[in-house]
């Protein structure tokens, strides 16, 4: 589903209407078209909350078209019947004043698999396999069969529904507290089997989308049941595993005819994955499933989606894990996930009488996304309001939209890429700014490792003036959550400040030996290091604080929080200035070394910069060329002329902080970067969920080391500026020093 056009809802006659009984929802914003009907984002004005809302298409509701008009209504009583946390949910049904039929559904913020698989071709064995199970227990749902509302009760007969359009572009993945939960929208042609409509009456003509149908569906005479979906789950497994389609037909070079994709499926035969680039690491056991779902004949394929998901899952189990750095992935949210695993069933056996029940939503994401504490303080946990309809960054996404794919499959417009500008040039503004080189090609090697934490470190620095470091995250003792002072000749904890009653973000050390600890409990605490005491307490902030820096004099204080504010102190007095403008969660703040500016990145994709004097908001930097998803990390360069930012689209991007202009893009993270900084002006160093931290030359715009440094997230990267020691904090508990 297409984002709509300023245009489009210019001259949409419904937008602002209200409709329903009595006047209930509000049209606001045209999200896009389907086959039969338009999706609005409208709002419940008697919950007020947003929702999607469905309405038959004009000309179709004027046609008399009875057939349609049922059709539409049979889609409404599937959805609605098919009661699964992964499948689009339907909550209402209505008619408008003219007689048009519409349905509401939840809206649904996050992506769809076609559009993770545009960016990134191929997912880790891991990833797909989580997405694929989720699916099957979705479809299971449906294959096992419902019961549909007529209209005073349910109809008593327990019908299966195929969906029979299965395809990326209708699996959705939204991100919640414990990881992606993912959801299978449009059963807008979905056949149930007492009925027989294979084709539209009307037109007469193939529903579905070719790329993906098996060969049955072709057939007017073919008989599609559920073994018809898991062909089409092949497909997608296999371009998710392989980052190409199944037959060899370079879809990514050009467009394929509907012939073309008919023939494949019906005659040629699946090309094996060794055949494929850079896929020679995929196992057998798991090529051998996929070929499983892609047989000619039903009767060949595996019986049941419960079936295909628990032989994924045994194949796959060997492998989670191992899969090279060339197959990316960009998975659930780091907040409250600490071992990524796959979901696998129980070892008790079921009786056999009894069905095989996939994972629940909760399960299948709790498993992929366990977190080591009870606490909630993931990005995405707190309730969001509804977003701004008219944000050119915010991703309007909704599910249950049906589209009739008809005669041809859906193509994604090529998203922009970021550029990258060309070193060779002289007046290149990179080269420009870095003359003198200071770090750039420095070489990084483990030094130390300290051990002895049970949760995640989520921020470990540093302490200039003696030889400690500070480190803090998840760990807790009784009721708090203690901050530790290191000491680096032995290795061992020596001290441990407690006061913070929730996870500990982030912590910023001065070079007034000054300690200033954000926390999830919403407060900044201030610590005299040379004491040991706290100094004071800072109460501002309604929500988490994520992030915290010091100015070097240790009297200013910058902090950003999920309440989507920045605050700047006065740590004299105590008193504060609020920055408004971001719409989602302040993730970080940097402060340039003059401390005139602050950057402050945001879960809503872009990045401010703010004067620190008079509090105005300089600029913003998002589209075009920014970041596609949350800004999780920001950094200004020691001489304060460039600004680095990480994001969770897996990029890394340097701007020139006088002007505001993109000046390079760094690719290599095969995961979401989340943490960023400078060593000196010219070295970017960078940790990522991928487990790794790479360095890059800012003059050169080249990878410098990738150091597989953890063996979980890698939560914070710091270095120390006197003699540019790295410390690195990771989700595997411990906290690495890098010389």
């Amino acid at each position: 589903m297409s984002q709509s056009h300023p245009s489009s809802n210019q001259f949409n006659p419904w937008i602002g209407r209200l409709i329903g009984h009595p006047e209930r929802y509000r049209l606001d914003q045209r999200l896009g078209s389907g086959g039969m009907g338009e999706v609005f984002l409208a709002t419940d004005t008697r919950l007020g909350k947003p929702v999607a809302l469905k309405l038959l298409k004009e000309s179709l509701a004027v046609a008399a078209d009875f057939d349609l008009k049922e059709r539409f209504e049979r889609e409404c009583s599937i959805c609605a019947a098919l009661k699964s946390p992964h499948i689009v949910q339907v909550s209402d049904y209505g008619v408008t004043a003219e007689g048009y039929p519409f349905y509401v559904m939840e809206y649904l913020q996050g992506q769809t698999l076609a559009e993770i698989l545009a960016v990134q071709p191929r997912l880790t064995i891991e990833r797909t396999c989580n997405i694929m199970n989720q699916v099957c227990a979705g479809l299971q749902l449906a294959h096992d069969g419902i019961t549909l509302w007529t209209g005073e009760s349910t109809s008593g007969q327990r019908i299966k529904v195929v969906h029979r359009d299965l395809k990326p572009a209708n699996i959705f993945l939204t991100p919640t507290a414990l990881g992606e939960l993912v959801k299978v929208i449009d059963f807008g042609i979905a056949k149930i089997h007492s009925l027989q409509a294979e084709y539209a009456t009307t037109t007469s003509v193939f529903l579905g989308t070719c790329r993906y149908a098996p060969p049955e569906q072709f057939d007017r005479g073919g008989e599609v049941d559920e073994r018809s979906d898991i062909y089409s789950l092949g497909v997608m497994l296999y371009e998710m595993l392989t980052g190409v389609d199944p037959f060899g037909l370079k879809t990514q070079q050009q467009r394929i005819s509907n012939d073309a994709w008919l023939t494949a499926h019906a005659l040629k035969a699946v090309l094996p994955f060794r055949s494929q680039p850079n896929c020679e690491h995929l196992p057998p056991e798991l090529e051998a499933v996929v070929m499983q779902c892609l047989e000619k004949k039903p009767a060949h394929r595996f019986a049941s989606v419960a079936d295909l998901s628990q032989a994924l899952q045994a194949a796959a189990k060997p492998f989670i894990g191992t899969t090279p750095d060339s197959a990316t992935s960009a998975p659930p949210l780091e907040a409250t996930r600490q071992h990524r695993e796959p979901v696998y069933h129980s070892n008790t056996p079921n009786p056999s009488n009894a069905p095989t029940i996939l994972p629940t939503a909760l399960e299948t994401v709790a498993r992929s996304a366990v977190p080591k504490s009870t606490l909630k303080p993931a990005p995405k946990s707190a309730p969001k309001s509804a977003p701004k309809s008219n944000s050119p960054f915010l991703r309007l996404l909704i599910g249950g939209g049906a589209c009739l794919s008809v005669a041809i499959g859906v193509y994604l417009l090529p998203r922009w890429l970021p550029f990258s500008l060309p070193f060779s040039l002289p007046d290149n503004p990179i080269a420009a700014l870095t003359s003198d080189r200071q770090f750039g090609d420095r070489q990084f090697a483990l030094a130390e490792t300290l051990s002895g934490s049970t949760g995640s470190v989520w921020s470990a620095v540093l302490n200039p003036t003696d030889q400690t470091l500070i480190s803090a995250g998840e760990d807790k003792a009784a009721s708090l959550y203690p901050i530790k002072i290191w000491d680096l000749q032995t290795q061992q904890v020596t001290q441990t400040l407690e006061q913070h009653t929730n996870i500990v973000r982030s912590l910023s050390v001065s070079e007034t030996n000054i300690l200033a600890s954000g926390s999830d409990d919403s407060t900044i605490k201030i610590w005299d290091l040379s004491t040991r005491k706290l100094l004071q307490t800072l109460n501002g902030h309604s929500a988490p604080v994520w992030s915290v820096m010091l100015a070097a004099d240790g009297q200013t204080l910058v902090s950003g929080s999920t309440d989507k504010t920045v605050r700047v102190w006065d740590l004299r007095t105590g008193s504060s200035r609020l920055l408004t403008g971001h719409s989602q969660t302040v993730y970080s703040v940097a402060l340039s070394s003059d401390g005139k500016t602050i950057a402050s990145g945001s879960e809503d994709k872009t990045i401010k910069l703010w004067d620190v004097a008079t509090g105005e908001l300089i600029r913003t930097l998002g589209e075009p060329g920014g970041h596609r998803e949350p800004v999780r990390a920001v950094a200004f360069s020691s001489d304060g002329k460039h600004l680095a930012s990480a994001g969770w689209d897996g990029f890394v991007k340097l701007w020139n902080a006088e002007t505001g202009q993109l000046l390079q893009t760094y690719e290599g993270h095969t995961d979401r970067v989340v943490s960023v900084a400078f060593v000196g002006h010219d070295m970017i160093v960078s940790g990522s969920d991928d487990k790794t931290i790479r360095t890059w030359d800012v003059q050169t715009g080249q990878a410098v080391q990738t150091l597989p440094a953890h063996s979980d997230w890698v939560l914070s990267v710091s270095p120390n500026p006197a003699d540019a020691t790295l410390v690195s904090s990771s989700s595997d508990t411990t906290v690495k020093i890098w010389r």
